[in-house]
This record gives C-alpha cells, structure tokens and sequence, in this order.
C-alpha cells in the first residue's frame, strides 16, 4: 500500500506553477504614473500606508518618542579621529549597541552617515564596515555604525524570522525592525554638529536593505546609497537565492508597493544603487537593474532628476561586498553631492582596525528578543481571555474567515491517474484535484466490501504515505491528500512567507483546498459528512480551522501530534521556517484551539496522544 500511497502523481513543478499563478496575481508592479504631481502624491500615500502596517498591534506613539541613549565611553583612535560607544533604545526594552566615529576637530554642521549592518556575524566589528566609518571620519564627517538584529552584540536574536511570533499574536514583527532603524537616525540627527541637509545613510546586505526602506519612507535622509540590499519581488519570486529574510518580505508589505515602488520613492534625492555582478549571494546586477533600477529611473526622469540616479557595477570583486571600489564610489558620490573635495580612494585604515571585543558597547542583562517581546505580547493576550465576551458563533466564523482571507474554491475537477488497483484487500485509485489554481495529488483507498463507515480524508504534515490509514480497519473509504506544503507539494518556507507577503494567508489557502475536498467527496460518495484524521504540527491546526467553519461537513476529526494551544508557538518557541504557515497574522490574538473546538462542536474530537477531547 505504501508504495501507491508514495507514488508521484503531479509533476515535479506543478505546485511551484500554481503557485507562481497566485503570486503573479497578486504582485503589484510599478506602472500608471504620468504626472510628477500624481507619483507624489502616490509617494506621500504609500509611506503612510507603510507606516500603519508596520505598526500594526503596537503602542500608540512610538514614532514619535525620542530615543534615550547611553553613552559609555571613548576609544581614542587613530588620527582626526575618536570611537564614542553608546547604545540607544531602539524599541521599548530594546537596546541597540553602537559606534559613532566622530572627527575630532568639529566645527559647525558637517555631513552624517547612518551605517546600518548587513548579515554578517560579526556586525558592527566587521572590518570592511571599519574601513568606512574610519574613512568617513577621516574626511569630516559623522559617522554612526549601528548593530543589526541577529549579529555582533545583539545575536540573541540570530533568527530574523521569530518577528513571526509577534505576526501572529497582532504585532507587525516588521514594526521593531523599522523603529531601530529610525531611532538610529534620530540619535545621528540629534548630534549638535550634524548637517540636517546632508544626512546620508548606506550599507551592504542587510544593511542595504534597511537603507532601501528606511529611506523610502523617511526623507530625513538626503543621500541613499544601498549596496545588494533588494530587488523587486516579482523578480525574486523566479530567484530563491534573492528572496532573503522575513523582515525583507514582511507580511502584506506587497499590498501596498513592492521593491521596485520604493526604491523610485528615494526621487527626487541623489541616489547611488550599487550592485554586484558575480553576487554570491543575491541581488546580482543583470536582475536589480531590470527589477529596480530601470523602473525607478523613470520616475526620477519625470520629476527632472535624471541625473541624480546612478548604478554602479562592481566587478571588483563582483562578490557580495562592500570593499575598496565600492567605498571609493560612495566617496566620490557624497563628494559630489554635499560639496566636499576628499580623496578619491581608501585613506589608512589597516592598523586602526579594532577587535570585537574592543568595540563591544554592552548590554542590560535583561534586553528585550524578539521572543521576550513576543511573549509580553502573549501574556497581554491570555490576560485579555479571561474577560472576552463570547460572540455568537456565525460572527466568530465570520471574523475566522477575514482572518484567513479565506479563497473561494467553488469547484473541483477530479482526474484519473490510471485504473483503479486491487491492494491488501482494498481498491486503490490515484487521481489529480484541481482546486482552484491548485493541484492536489489524491489516493483513494477502498474497502473491498464497501465503504460502510462512510468516507474519511487524511492529512499530513508528510503527505499522503505518512500513516498507517487506521480509517480502513474501520470500514472507511480514505482519501489521503497532498495539501499544499505537503506530501508532493512540499515546499520551503519561502513560499509561504511570500505568500504572505502579497497579502495571501498560507493557512488560510490550506484550509480552504481541505473545505473544497470534503465538499467534493460529500457529493462524490453521497456522504452527509466526511471524517477526517490529521497528523502533524500544521495539519491538524487545519482540520481544527475547517471543522469550526464547516462542522455540518465533517462526522469527526481525529488528530495525531497535535497541539493543544496555539500559545506554544511563543512558548516553545516553534520555529517559522519548519511550520510557516501557522503564523497567520493576527490569528493568535483573537483564536486559540479550544475557540475552534468550541465552534467545531458537537462533532467528535479525539486526539490520539490525549484520547476524547469531546
């Protein structure tokens, strides 16, 4: 039985086609502006409309407090200039470590240079980001270095994805990625010597992208120069390798502009978008200049600023880097636009470099994670349970259902794949469901002597083979079915999360494809209802969200595996990039799995490591 229970069915692209069909539905592209009155006031909406989605869920005002910073020392470095370490409260509980690299002889308003960190491990000590904040202060200007979330001192958070966590208790994770990074810029702004007109901000990686972000929404910056930082998403979508991290594909950030949308958002300010040509990493030059760099120069040429946008291909060394040419093309480029006449390449850094551990700032015992933050936010919710009003069950489906912007599937298309075959004293048959744009392999097993127990589905996080299909001993038909992310349809976490990012709702597509597969199989076989086993961490958190939608459609539902809270997935913590899909935005702030249960009921529930639930 395991060896038709195993066999492929679709092919091996199928899934990644339906997928792509959707994505593509849903990707915004840069177009239908004519008018330099029309794009900004599309600007002006759009960073307001970012705004609000990055801070979605949190405290009222965080935009506007001021940052407190602590100041903890000097580093008397080498000459013209000084190191002073601070750290500043990026999020409420957050401390953020930093190095302002400050020339020594200070005179009235000079440039700034906010240097966010990229993906690197040893963040604000890695020695080509020395080599700049040196090489600025060295030419007069400011310059703070700034840790990012997961390297150097702060890599208790080494796992980007847990903004998850707060995803899906109703916090927009993105919010604390965003608020580090403009309280970075307040602090650089609150300098008494820094040039309000000429504030620039630049890094690689990572550090790229906040530059892409932060600047798009923020025209405190005046200079943006983003090294392989992003690409458009309807471009990565083809490219794993480009997609990047959570916090770059934040959820429902594509329902309000893509890549391409921000990065023409940075006119009519001079802007040096600078790209590597043998990336190997992401972002190579042939794709972001297709992706970004064309689209947002024709929205700096109809505003008049043609000239303030350049790229720049580095081929030396082509790798993912920000190293001698490319730091010598930001030089020039802040020469150009803040007035000043310093030297064209690399002035001595090599022997001031300095150890990590001499650049360590340090920080509270107590600072806020990702998790801890998560798990406030957690503890703020279970509070709230206890007095939350029970609404009537038909506004608590419907409230289900706009949480998981739950897709229609009206029809489903079952097609043969071959005969049927006699096995182990039951008739086998394969066929392909089409589901909307979906495809789903699908093995019904029946009972020789008839389907007396009626109809069951089985679901799994491994697919259709996992399992032994205990339905059969009980006279059932099977239906085992390869939900998407799972069997045949397995993917990795990027499509989930770029799904999410478009606005879609992974759990809720599940859920969806498994109502459109009991429907089927209800008028297929002449059931009243079908039973339903699932098996897994996801898949039975989907048998719960359907049977509490529908329950007139399932006799019962028998899990294995399952959880008993959506609560563990802060409490363990379970990771986004094995079970993306569960973190559905917002779903954890208004339903746990007894909510479901509740309105799943009278149905039998049994689960199998804890026996009757009802």
């Amino acid at each position: 039985m395991n060896q038709h229970l195993s066999r492929r069915l679709l092919g091996r692209t199928t899934t990644r086609k339906s997928w792509l069909q959707v994505l593509d539905d849903a990707l915004p592209r840069l177009h239908g502006v004519t008018t330099p009155a029309g794009w900004k006031q599309r600007a002006t909406q759009v960073r307001a409309d970012l705004l609000e989605l990055f801070f979605q869920g949190h405290p009222q005002g965080l935009l506007e407090q001021t940052p407190r910073v602590q100041w903890l020392g000097v580093i008397e470095a080498g000459p013209g200039y000084r190191i002073r370490k601070l750290r500043y409260e990026g999020y409420p509980g957050l401390w953020v470590p930093a190095l302002l690299y400050e020339p020594t002889m200070l005179r009235g308003r000079v440039p700034a240079v906010l240097n966010p960190n990229g993906h690197h491990a040893g963040g604000k000590a890695m020695d080509y980001k020395q080599a700049r904040c040196i090489n600025l202060a060295k030419r007069g200007m400011l310059a703070l270095n700034t840790e990012f979330i997961g390297m150097g001192e702060l890599r208790a958070d080494v796992d980007h994805a847990r903004i998850a966590l707060l995803d899906v208790c109703g916090v927009a994770g993105i919010g604390v990625f965003y608020l580090l990074m403009k309280h970075a810029l307040d602090v650089l702004l609150a300098h008494r010597h820094a040039d309000a007109e000429r504030v620039a901000m630049t890094g690689l990686s990572g550090g790229g992208w906040q530059t892409g972000l932060l600047s798009a929404v923020d025209e405190r910056i005046k200079v943006v120069v983003p090294v392989a930082g992003f690409s458009a998403m309807w471009q990565r979508r083809n490219c794993p390798q480009d997609i990047g991290d959570l916090e770059q594909c934040p959820a429902d950030m594509c329902t309000i502009a893509d890549y391409d949308v921000l990065a023409a958002m940075f006119a009519p300010r001079p802007t040096l978008m600078i790209y590597n040509r043998a990336d190997d990493c992401c972002f190579q030059t042939k794709r972001a200049r297709l992706s970004i760099y064309r689209p947002a120069r024709k929205i700096f040429e109809l505003l008049g600023a043609g000239e303030q946008l350049e790229l720049h291909d580095n081929v030396d060394p082509g790798t993912h880097n920000y190293e001698r040419d490319n730091r010598c093309q930001l030089y020039r480029f802040l020469n150009k636009h803040f007035g000043l006449d310093t030297a064209a390449d690399d002035l001595p850094f090599v022997d001031e470099l300095r150890s990590e551990a001499e650049l360590n700032v340090g920080l509270p015992a107590d600072n806020a994670t990702l998790h801890s933050l998560a798990l406030d936010q957690l503890h703020t919710i279970r509070r709230s349970r206890s007095g939350r009003r029970s609404r009537a069950p038909a506004a608590d489906r419907k409230r289900l259902q706009n949480l998981l912007r739950l897709p229609q599937y009206a029809n489903v298309v079952a097609t043969a794949r071959g005969a049927a075959v006699l096995r182990e004293g039951s008739s086998v048959q394969q066929q392909v469901l089409t589901v909307g744009p979906w495809m789903i392999a699908a093995t019904t097993c029946t009972p020789a002597a008839g389907a007396r127990g009626g109809t069951e589905i089985f679901i799994s996080d491994g697919g259709r083979a996992a399992g032994g299909h205990p339905g059969l001993l009980d006279g059932r038909r099977v239906i085992a079915v390869d939900l998407f992310g799972t069997g045949e349809a397995a993917t990795t976490f990027q499509e989930p999360m770029l799904l999410t990012c478009a606005g879609e709702r992974p759990l809720g597509i599940l859920t969806a494809q498994l109502l459109a597969v009991a429907a089927w199989a209800c008028r297929r076989y002449r059931n009243a209802s079908v039973h339903l086993r699932a098996s897994g961490r996801s898949m039975p958190v989907v048998g719960q969200l359907a049977t509490a939608l529908h329950p007139q459609r399932f006799a019962s539902l028998t899990t294995y595996g399952a959880l008993d809270s959506l609560d563990r997935l802060i409490d363990l913590p379970v990771a986004y990039t094995t079970h993306p899909e569960l973190f559905c935005p917002g779903l954890l702030a208004e339903f746990d799995l007894p909510d479901l249960q509740r309105l799943s009921a009278p149905m039998p529930l049994i689960d199998a490591a804890r026996g009757p639930l009802r």
